[in-house]
């Protein structure tokens, strides 16, 4: 079990706190679908580095299909974006019970970020996001970890980080940063509070061996002569 105390939850937003489906009314098939978002080319538009209609003709070329249909495929995709609420809802406990700092570390366009960022109830449990479209920097690259440790004051090693993917966590890890690969949705939340716990118990231990040292501290600071006082009251009344 870690010894750190844990003060920031860092969450990736893909298959952790919302769901999507590859099939479309398209002719564009599933496994044809999640190669292009894996594609060097999806990468790029990611980073920002250019529009989603350059994205759709560049896939199209690659992959064979027509722009309309790459076009297509996507918007479907985005009308199937669906809320894990058990995790969000676990998330605002977790915030709340432990009194984290949380974030959001995605990597997705700047459109694709507005449509998800609907399905929040309540935006405000997240403390600050960090989307790739945004930062022109994606995970897995060690940049982007660090970029989002620094602009919110984390110690890597007070952070947990819970992505979909091994590569994203493997490069977290590389950082200090505890790390997990989200599975399925109640073994990430029973991990997490596993984790929390700990940590909490840890915050008590290390608070109450400093109010011990403290108040030996002071103890000790008042171990005088019992004629000293006396004295040095007498002198300030002369």
């Amino acid at each position: 079990m870690s010894s750190s105390v844990y003060t920031t939850l860092i969450l990736d937003l893909g298959d952790v706190l919302f769901h999507w489906s590859p099939m479309t009314q398209t002719t564009v098939w599933p496994e044809d679908l999640k190669k292009m978002i894996r594609s060097p080319i999806w990468s790029e538009y990611e980073r920002g580095y250019f529009s989603e209609e350059r994205c759709c003709e560049k896939l199209g070329l690659a992959f064979n299909y027509s722009v309309r249909d790459v076009r297509d495929a996507m918007g479907d995709t985005r009308s199937s974006f669906r809320l894990d609420q058990s995790m969000y809802s676990a998330v605002c406990d977790l915030k709340r019970d432990y009194n984290l700092q949380v974030i959001i570390m995605s990597n997705m366009s700047m459109l694709d970020y507005a449509l998800v960022s609907n399905l929040f109830p309540d935006q405000s449990v997240f403390d600050e996001v960090f989307i790739s479209g945004a930062v022109g920097m994606r995970k897995p690259d060690v940049e982007f970890f660090s970029h989002v440790l620094e602009k919110t004051r984390t110690v890597p090693e007070q952070a947990i980080f819970v992505d979909d993917k091994l590569v994203n966590v493997m490069s977290a890890q590389s950082l200090g940063i505890k790390a997990m690969v989200c599975k399925n949705t109640p073994a990430t939340i029973r991990e997490l509070r596993t984790t929390l716990d700990h940590s909490a118990k840890l915050r008590e231990q290390i608070l109450y061996t400093a109010a011990k040292e403290c108040s030996a501290t002071i103890i000790e600071s008042k171990s005088f002569d019992d004629d000293w006082l006396p004295v040095q009251i007498l002198d300030i009344d002369q």
